[in-house]
């Protein structure tokens, strides 16, 4: 496992690098821990969620996503965090605030904006965030809605194909022997939703393609999210990810 220190290290890698604007960012990646390991925001196991963001951070550098600044500066708060907590409390008349305070009140703060955000536009972007199943799709249930997934649910979902092929994230990836480019791999994904309207996640990483073909086809997914062609969803938290298409984009052919 590597420490906080060597996150300083991350070079970015200009060939495949997958950009995350519009994706989520470092506070989003904390809540998404929180609520995985069903923690409560007040009393943050810091040692425990540090050690998971790190996890993260170490999967994007591999996948080539673009770690920015703020990635660092709060995995460089987590360690200090940690390290106050290390130490010998003081006595009762010397009590110093939890120095994981300021951390939880920002949290709460970014949350609370995040919903009122989501509330204000929910009624513009409801058809973008919520499909209701249209008939013809197979096993469905046509009332059920599918509920918009965010990056960290598909690398959970990626870590969790890794794990069946005992992929080790630190093996690295030399990404140009691959014969596929991520524009080529996003291509075939496009037209393979178009014909079929929808498909489950895993459908795309089958038993016999190598490592780096999973990661190509990783960005290829990202991509084609970020210029809105296809969208992915799940039925209830936790469940199997639906990648559904959702048309074209000529932001995706202009760009490549």
């Amino acid at each position: 496992m590597e420490t906080w220190r060597s996150l300083e290290n991350i070079e970015k890698v200009d060939a495949c690098m997958v950009k995350l604007e519009g994706f989520e960012g470092p506070l989003d990646l904390l809540l998404h821990l929180i609520k995985r390991n069903e923690l409560d925001i007040y009393d943050i196991p810091v040692a425990l969620i540090t050690e998971q963001y790190l996890e993260y951070l170490n999967m994007m550098k591999e996948l080539n996503l673009e770690i920015v600044g703020d990635y660092l500066i709060i995995a460089a708060e987590l360690g200090h965090i940690k390290s106050k907590m290390l130490l010998p409390e003081p006595p009762i008349e010397e009590e110093e605030e939890d120095p994981r305070a300021s951390l939880v009140r920002r949290l709460l703060e970014y949350q609370k904006f995040k919903d009122a955000a989501s509330e204000l536009s929910s009624f513009e972007t409801l058809e973008k965030d919520v499909f209701i199943r249209t008939p013809g799709e197979d096993e469905v249930d046509q009332d059920s809605p599918l509920f918009k997934v965010d990056l960290w649910s598909l690398i959970d979902s990626l870590r969790e194909i890794y794990a069946r092929r005992s992929f080790n994230w630190s093996e690295g990836i030399l990404f140009e022997l691959d014969n596929v480019t991520v524009e080529q791999r996003g291509e075939e994904i496009r037209l393979i939703l178009k014909t079929r309207g929808s498909l489950n996640f895993e459908e795309l990483f089958g038993e016999s393609i190598s490592k780096s073909e999973i990661i190509v086809t990783f960005l290829a997914i990202l991509e084609l999210m970020r210029t809105q062609m296809i969208g992915a969803f799940q039925e209830l938290p936790y469940s199997q990810i639906k990648l559904i298409y959702i048309g074209d984009d000529r932001s995706w052919t202009e760009s490549h």
